[in-house]
This record gives C-alpha cells, structure tokens and sequence, in this order.
C-alpha cells in the first residue's frame, strides 16, 4: 500500500511539472530554422545575434557562407566589428 502511494505522489508531481513548462511559441518555433539574410542579423539585438543558433541559420541559408574559408573570413571582417561595437570590453578605453 504504502509503494502505490509514492507511485501516485509521484505521478501527480511530474504531472504538475509536466504541465508548467513553457511550450514554444508557432514563431519561436519557425524562426528556429527560417532564413537569416547579413541585413536581418546585423539588425538582430546583441543577445541574439551572437547566439550559435543565430549563426548557423545565418550560414545555413546564405550559400556565400558555406565553406569553411568563407565562414572564417566573415568571422574575422564582420562578426568581430559588429561584437566589439554591440559588446565593448570593460577595459576599453572610449
């Protein structure tokens, strides 16, 4: 008797976890893989921008961006511009 208590204790707790999570959004869902154009990302705020996920959909859709030399070279010449105007260093001297 005792075991068949627990169980249900049990069941009713994951239930109620189960049931708090947030669910995803139609939009969070679709904009997890839609396209991303340089425009699109440059104008994306820096939370998001330098996100991985943000990254991959940018190289994912945009064919100039898809071999490895190509990816390393826009790294170099726009990511790294763009992240030390969005993201200054602490120490950085204005």
């Amino acid at each position: 008797m005792r075991a068949l208590g627990y169980w249900l204790i049990c069941m009713v707790l994951l239930s109620v976890l189960a049931c708090s999570e947030q669910k995803p959004t139609a939009s969070e869902v679709t904009n997890s893989d839609s396209s991303l154009t340089i425009e699109q990302w440059k104008s994306l705020p820096p939370s998001e921008k330098y996100d991985g996920a943000a990254l991959k959909r940018l190289r994912k859709h945009d064919n100039k961006l898809k071999s490895e030399r190509a990816w390393q070279k826009f790294m170099k010449e726009v990511v790294g511009p763009e992240m030390r105007v969005d993201m200054p260093r602490p120490d950085a001297k204005s």
